[in-house]
């Protein structure tokens, strides 16, 4: 897999990287003369698939290159044992998948499925088959439909984004046979916002998501996803829900997604000045709760909100006091 064939394949990593959130959980294993981890740190394992981890698997694909012979059954047998790792604890495994990116196979790998998928077939593996090439094409179709997956094949770079987009239908047809329509918010994200003044203006956002389903009868049973239906709401909005007669006159309310990153808090400041301008901080959606709230505790807080657990909270905050000059140590009652 050399020149056109490796670009078409880093292509469609990145885009498959691209159709990843917050709530999904992956990893990148390149095979050439030998299996490695494209991040060594991350081996054994599954990271969240943030943006910080996304983009930096970008960088380290690129910098993939070809090296002897492709060991694709020793890179699928690494992938069934993350997975089976993963069963044990992380993650909800509403999906698994395994994306094999090859120019070819020269056999069907059956021995391993029999060893780590069947007959259960709890991995789903979709097959994409790089370059104009087809004498293999045989063995990676087979590869697919016998994991439940789907099988593609780009043979140029404008074929990349709407191949991958097929994997998203076929995970879909569960949600839509079992009519299973759940709401997904977003991430905080800057949005430029025009007000009734004419003026422009920087806001924090989140959207709000539901997957729209056919409900024909004659293609009930083949569950297919129409697209999606949303709207953005400025978290400014969503922030004047909180009962302010409850707060009293030291008190505040904040919001955070269910991975513990801030949507909204008195003490985040997304935004930097540039000259007259103002634009957001590099990683301003993804700051934790723990670097808001200093707890003396072991995350007692951002652990039982992210739970989505309800109550009360007595707990010891440091708060900076002066501009940040100076620290002492509040009791809240949560």
């Amino acid at each position: 897999m050399k020149g056109l064939k490796m670009t078409i394949a880093k292509h469609t990593i990145n885009t498959i990287l691209d159709t990843l959130g917050e709530n999904d959980f992956v990893n990148v294993i390149a095979y050439t003369d030998y299996v490695r981890y494209v991040e060594p740190c991350f081996k054994g394992t599954l990271v969240q698939a943030d943006l910080d981890n996304r983009e930096h698997f970008k960088l380290l694909v690129e910098e993939l290159h070809v090296k002897g012979e492709a060991k694709v059954k020793k890179a699928m047998k690494e992938s069934f044992r993350i997975l089976a790792d993963v069963t044990n604890g992380q993650g909800s495994l509403c999906n698994q998948a395994i994306m094999l990116i090859t120019d070819g196979a020269m056999e069907d790998f059956q021995s391993v499925f029999e060893e780590f998928n069947w007959p259960d077939k709890k991995v789903r593996v979709f097959t994409y088959l790089i370059g104009r090439d087809m004498t293999f094409s045989e063995n990676v179709k087979w590869i697919a439909c016998n994991n439940k997956g789907y099988y593609t094949h780009i043979s140029t770079l404008a074929d990349v984004q709407e191949n991958v987009m097929e994997y998203l239908h076929v995970l879909s047809r569960p949600m839509v046979i079992n009519h299973d329509h759940d709401i997904i918010w977003t991430e905080a994200y800057m949005d430029s916002v025009l007000f009734k003044s004419n003026a422009h203006s920087l806001l924090l956002m989140t959207s709000v998501a539901m997957p729209v389903f056919s409900k024909k009868k004659e293609t009930l049973s083949h569950g297919i996803l129409l697209g999606v239906v949303g709207t953005d709401v400025p978290l400014l909005e969503v922030m004047k829900l909180a009962p302010r007669y409850k707060l009293g006159a030291h008190g505040y309310a904040f919001l955070i997604t269910n991975n513990g990153y801030i949507l909204a808090h008195p003490d985040l400041r997304p935004l930097y000045s540039d000259g007259k301008k103002l634009k957001p901080k590099p990683n301003y959606n993804s700051v934790d709760l723990s670097e808001a709230e200093w707890e003396d505790t072991e995350d007692s807080l951002r652990t039982a909100m992210v739970k989505g657990e309800t109550g009360t909270l007595n707990l010891d905050v440091r708060a900076a006091v002066d501009k940040g000059v100076s620290v002492c140590i509040s009791h809240l009652l949560l």
